[in-house]
């Protein structure tokens, strides 16, 4: 099928996902018909020339993603839903669920493969009713061997799709479309999706040009996937943009493998795990840590162990209030910033707790979800909700990840602001060409609990993220003490 064929199949589809309306066909469709080489070379690419889409919220649509959206608009397919205020909308941060990807695949699938999937067996998932919006599309894909579900009888049609999942759901629908079984070639490419059942899944998708990671393969297999965050609709535009390009590239025989990068960086750093571990023993209290190097690796000392996570639950506050729905895509007021302000940077209670009632707790329960937290649970007082070493380290390090666009520039300088009393621990280690974004949390100073989490940014754009956890200390000074010396030899060979 042509890729313009294709791509308006598509961008039907997404009507349905996004509320958008069918607008009457553009100029430009008219202009490429009178103009044989444009036509031609938007045949080859759908692409090719698209104008800005309109989108009153455009400027929260991350850059690599823009393009896909733009076309989605430039083929005059979709124009978008419009809020309250009257004005087009993309919603691009907005999570695809299970269902909604099942739907678009289905559609893809059965204008390219010429009805094949109108074949259907009986619903096997008891979850996905006769009648429920996805039925046909999740039955039929899963009769095609292009889906699974979370289990024999379930599918989970309204859970966000996982990014590994959105791998394999991409390279078994490209399979069954080009009737070729994808299968990488080299890897494991990633580090972070370890031996799963989707890590062949993401190296294949990887290598056909159907999904990157957030730090791209160099041959070392240290490639970062974050593989548990889920699927955005922005991303889904993107993933599917490059399918319909990758469908057609195979089907001309003119698709290049992608391999991963040989000229690698040369910054590297490998917290001292041993050491940290060593000055640990000789401390009062107990001592918990994890590290996220360069390479993308988690390491650390009794990294899983639970603790009461104080005041470091504040940057899961300022995340989950900045992903709100009426928040995340209009100016921070003035009303807003006296919240989270005085929050970070002097650790300020009341309007932490202002955002716990305001909340509740369904948005920090989703968040730690969707940063794949497994040792966190919240609760009330919000500094007893538990976390671990592992779960907030891998959190600092994706933080971006997790902040709409529009706010991860404020967010993250006002952790690199904390107020100077509060500046204990890495704020006193020296990082020449690392800015620290970091949030300790305390118990009342008695040294019960002190704790630090941190992210460095070097110039060149890597990032490193530790979080050091300290209980029953003598007192705060003496947890201060020990959260700098960990943190010391934790960083001591940071380039």
């Amino acid at each position: 099928m042509p890729a313009r064929g294709v791509a308006l199949a598509t961008a039907l589809v997404l009507i349905a996902l996004a509320g958008l309306s069918v607008p009457p066909a553009p100029a430009r469709a008219q202009q490429a018909d009178d103009d044989p080489a444009r036509a031609q070379q938007a045949d080859e690419d759908p692409c090719v020339d698209a104008g800005e889409a309109p989108f009153a919220d455009r400027d929260t649509i991350a850059s690599v993603h823009l393009e896909a959206v733009d076309c989605l608009w430039a083929l005059g397919v979709v124009r978008g839903s419009r809020g309250a205020d009257g004005r087009l909308r993309f919603d691009p941060q907005a999570d695809v669920s299970r269902g909604q990807l099942a739907g678009l695949l289905h559609r893809l699938l059965e204008d390219d493969a010429g009805g094949e999937l109108v074949e259907r067996r009986r619903p096997r998932f008891d979850d996905v009713a006769a009648g429920h919006t996805f039925d046909e599309a999740i039955h039929a894909l899963a009769a095609a061997e292009v889906i699974r579900g979370v289990d024999e009888q379930r599918f989970a049609p309204e859970a966000p799709v996982r990014r590994d999942q959105a791998a394999s759901l991409l390279v078994r629908a490209t399979s069954f479309a080009t009737g070729r079984s994808l299968q990488p070639a080299g890897g494991p490419h990633y580090l972070d999706v370890g031996g799963g059942v989707h890590r062949n899944a993401v190296d294949a998708g990887f290598e056909f040009g159907l999904v990157t990671g957030v730090r791209r393969p160099c041959g070392d297999g240290f490639g970062r996937f974050v593989p548990s965050a889920p699927t955005e609709r922005q991303q889904v535009a993107t993933i599917l943009v490059r399918m319909l390009r990758a469908l057609d590239a195979l089907e001309a025989g003119t698709h290049e493998r992608h391999l991963p990068d040989t000229d690698c960086p040369s910054l590297q750093w490998v917290p001292d795990i041993a050491a940290a571990r060593a000055h640990a023993d000789t401390r009062t209290g107990s001592v918990s840590f994890a590290a996220i190097g360069t390479d993308g690796r988690l390491i650390g000392h009794r990294a899983d162990t639970p603790v009461a996570a104080a005041s470091v639950l504040k940057v899961m506050f300022m995340v989950a209030y900045l992903r709100q729905p009426d928040v995340r895509d209009r100016v921070l007021r003035q009303a807003d910033r006296d919240l989270l302000e005085p929050m970070i940077r002097r650790s300020a209670n009341q309007p932490a707790t202002d955002i716990a009632n305001l909340l509740g707790p369904g948005p920090i329960e989703q968040l730690a979800e969707r940063a794949g937290m497994r040792d966190f649970a919240y609760t009330r007082p919000c500094g007893l909700s538990s976390t671990s070493a592992r779960d907030q380290a891998r959190f600092m390090l994706d933080l971006d990840d997790h902040l709409p666009q529009r706010h991860r520039a404020y967010a993250s300088q006002l952790l690199t602001e904390i107020v100077t009393d509060q500046r204990w621990g890495i704020g006193q280690v020296e990082t020449p060409g690392w800015t620290a974004h970091f949030k300790g949390g305390w118990g009342a100073r008695t040294g019960a609990v002190n704790h630090q989490v941190v992210r460095l940014d070097h110039v060149d754009g890597t990032r490193v993220a530790v979080a050091v956890m300290t209980t029953a200390n003598h007192d705060h000074d003496d947890g201060s003490a020990t959260l700098e010396g960990v943190f010391e030899r934790l960083l001591a060979e940071l380039p």
